[in-house]
């Protein structure tokens, strides 16, 4: 009788060893609700650069909230993070980088993206909507352009960086201005 106890016991104890860690997961696995979620702001003072230093925030809210046309938000020694917002029918008009891959996000909007090894070989064109990714290789030929109805908001990430750092361009007009 005795073997029977300690084997029900064992049992038992398992048993609500097991229960309690299904629970814990599952109680743990859960998203906080809102009011328990600390919000983190965008911020970059006095529009600073931020790289160089750990950084965190939330991305798309930050892509979604930059009003310029290019702003370089975090600048390390061997990428950037650029935020950009274009217009209807604003372009990124068609450039090179030789020596650095290139990466775009779409946050808000639809975008055609245009792609080549030469600049009179264009061969590879997609349109694409909010949540998608581009991935330009270094030495490719690229542009892209709003063909959506309200703003794109994009951020793009260079490796190695483009621009200086924490440079700020609020319209299109202001970058040709600064190519020139």
């Amino acid at each position: 009788m005795k073997k029977l106890i300690n084997k029900t016991s064992r049992g038992g104890i398992l048993f609500a060893i097991i229960s309690l860690l299904s629970f814990s997961l599952l109680v743990g696995c859960q998203e906080r609700p809102e009011s328990d979620k600390k919000e983190k702001e965008y911020v970059n003072e006095n529009n600073n650069d931020m790289g160089k230093k750990p950084w965190v925030l939330d991305i798309e809210k930050a892509t979604i909230e930059n009003d310029n046309y290019r702003e370089a938000v975090w600048t390390g020694e061997y990428m950037q993070m650029v935020f950009m917002s274009l217009k209807p029918g604003e372009i990124i008009d068609l450039e090179v980088h030789h020596n650095h891959d290139q990466f775009f996000r779409l946050e808000q909007g639809e975008a055609r993206i245009i792609m080549g090894k030469t600049e009179d070989e264009l061969t590879f064109e997609e349109v694409v909507y909010d949540d998608w990714a581009i991935f330009v290789p270094a030495g490719y030929w690229h542009k892209v352009e709003n063909v959506g109805d309200t703003d794109l908001k994009v951020y793009t990430i260079y490796g190695p960086p483009e621009h200086p750092a924490g440079i700020i361009h609020k319209t299109l007009e202001d970058t040709e201005d600064y190519h020139e």
